[in-house]
């Protein structure tokens, strides 16, 4: 979702043209780890990548892969600048082969295993710079030094976190989203905060998503398993570990969301109705120049809002949905484990069957009594054991007995137990907060003046904060001798240990007399 007057601009307007052809050629693998060691290098070297340390770390590289019997063959895009296939299939060129030809000498002169991969480092370099994924700048000293561009940047990170199998806290999401809403950050900018909230919203919804996608992949894998051994590798090593343990355990078992959604939604309701909460918003955005207008700024306000809204709603959906994906993949890694069990061909199997098979022949040829006699050795039948268990056998169902409740005996209370009790339930309503209680002491406040500020009921005790608030709660339903009038000014007052608003306290009309009564 686009916030504020962000224009959105086409892929390739932001990427260069020939960007993927580096992931496409025959040496796709050796680009995607380069480019990777590249990424983690800028992580350290923040400021730019010495050319050389670069090309070192690459020629390690390459070298690596040639132990491993893996061959750098470049692609036809990529041959260097005074390299030409020759007649026979050839390239003529040190970087291409172990030989090359130079001007004024009649024998090509052999070159090492190290500086063939230093040549090729090399290549790598340029045919990087060619398509984009990397800038070399010469600074001081003439020293040139790697800088990757803002798209490559952001475009390693991601496939660096596509390569990581990580935990994923969810609870952090609704956490930080219900602390942007409600903390100080939300006072000072509430545009600001709505924004941010709405981006940490969207980032939730798409790690539930993902974590759906991933059991769906997971469960087309396991499949395609042509073993109960691979089946079995797959669902611990792979499913358990990456999903189970790093993502969905962690989402059924911690409290999560449920701790803060209701507030969260609570939080965004009230954000919608408060029209003064709303117009400083506003106000917040267009002093940020966040919006040009004030109609786009309260528009992408409410959309804002109601996003988040309707995401912490909508959460028993997607957890319901997660729930049956996970059980589609049990389901599935059961049931090829089931099929390749009934249907596997491996040596076992085969050794039981040409074992039967042989078993079968010989009582067809009459061979089980003198087999030993012809052949030196004993040939057995093979046929099915079972054994009884207590597990097996029948249980028959028994009838509910009736139930039976215990006797109830009648214990007579002493008539002191009763007066004590008696007298502590007198006590605590004495000490209970009401209506009544709460207008004497606004009335003794006030006196005979028809409103005052609410700084002089400001509470010398427990009690009294007590009663304060219930001050706040009675002041605005319109049953008391007495209303809250709100100060548009919001001004805040802080006395002693306590801070709250400086509204002011009118006495109700045709309320004299019930005041009287009260006084």
């Amino acid at each position: 979702m686009e916030t504020g007057d962000h224009h959105a601009m086409k892929l390739f307007e932001v990427l260069p043209d020939n960007f993927f052809r580096l992931l496409t050629g025959s040496n796709k693998e050796l680009y995607a780890e380069a480019g990777l060691l590249i990424y983690e290098q800028s992580q350290r070297d923040r400021f730019g990548i010495r050319y050389d340390v670069m090309r070192d770390a690459l020629q390690e590289l390459i070298e690596t892969r040639q132990e491993l019997g893996l061959v750098y063959a470049p692609d036809d895009d990529e041959l260097p600048e005074d390299e030409v296939p020759s007649s026979g299939g050839r390239t003529k060129g040190a970087r291409r082969g172990s030989e090359s030809m130079r001007f004024g000498e009649s024998k090509p002169q052999q070159i090492t295993v190290e500086e063939a991969a230093r040549m090729q480092a090399n290549a790598m370099l340029r045919r990087l710079e060619a398509l984009k994924w990397i800038d070399v700048e010469d600074r001081d000293q003439f020293q040139r030094y790697i800088v990757l561009p803002h798209y490559a940047s952001r475009m390693l990170g991601l496939f660096k976190e596509l390569c990581e199998a990580r935990s994923v806290e969810y609870q952090r999401f609704a956490f930080t989203t219900f602390q942007i809403l409600t903390g100080g950050e939300a006072e000072r900018r509430p545009c600001f905060a709505v924004r941010e909230a709405l981006q940490i919203t969207l980032q939730f919804r798409q790690e539930l998503i993902t974590l759906y996608n991933n059991m769906k992949h997971h469960m087309e894998q396991v499949v395609q398993k042509m073993s109960i051994q691979e089946v079995l590798d797959h669902h611990f090593d792979t499913y358990k570990s990456q999903i189970v343990d790093k993502s969905y355990h962690r989402l059924k078992t911690s409290d999560h969301v449920s701790r803060y959604r209701h507030h969260i939604l609570q939080k965004v309701q009230d954000w919608l109705l408060d029209r003064d909460l709303m117009e400083e918003t506003i106000a917040d955005g267009l002093q940020s120049d966040f919006y040009q207008s004030r109609e786009e700024a309260e528009d992408d306000i409410r959309r804002s809002l109601l996003t988040i809204e309707e995401i912490y709603a909508g959460l028993d959906e997607i957890f319901y949905q997660i729930d049956v994906r996970h059980n589609q993949y049990l389901r599935s890694s059961y049931d090829r484990a089931r099929y390749l069990s009934q249907h596997q061909t491996g040596v076992t199997q085969q050794l039981g069957m040409l074992l039967e098979h042989l078993s079968q022949r010989a009582i067809d040829l009459g061979l089980e009594t003198n087999f030993e006699e012809a052949l030196g050795m004993r040939l057995f039948r093979m046929q099915q054991i079972g054994q009884w268990s207590e597990g097996s056998l029948f249980t028959p169902r028994k009838r509910r007995q009736p139930h039976q409740p215990e006797r109830h005996i009648e214990v007579d209370i002493p008539e002191e137990w009763k007066e004590q009790l008696h007298q502590e339930n007198l006590e605590r309503m004495r000490r209970s907060i009401t209506r009544k209680k709460v207008e004497r002491f606004v009335l003794d406040k006030m006196g005979e003046r028809d409103q005052m500020e609410i700084r002089e009921l400001a509470p010398n005790s427990v009690e009294e904060l007590l009663l304060l608030t219930y001050v706040y709660l009675y002041g605005q339903d319109g049953y008391s001798a007495f209303r809250l009038q709100r100060n548009e000014e919001r001004v805040i007052v802080r006395i002693g240990p306590y801070r709250f608003h400086n509204h002011t306290v009118v006495r109700a009309a045709g309320n004299s007399d019930r005041a009287a009564l009260n006084r």
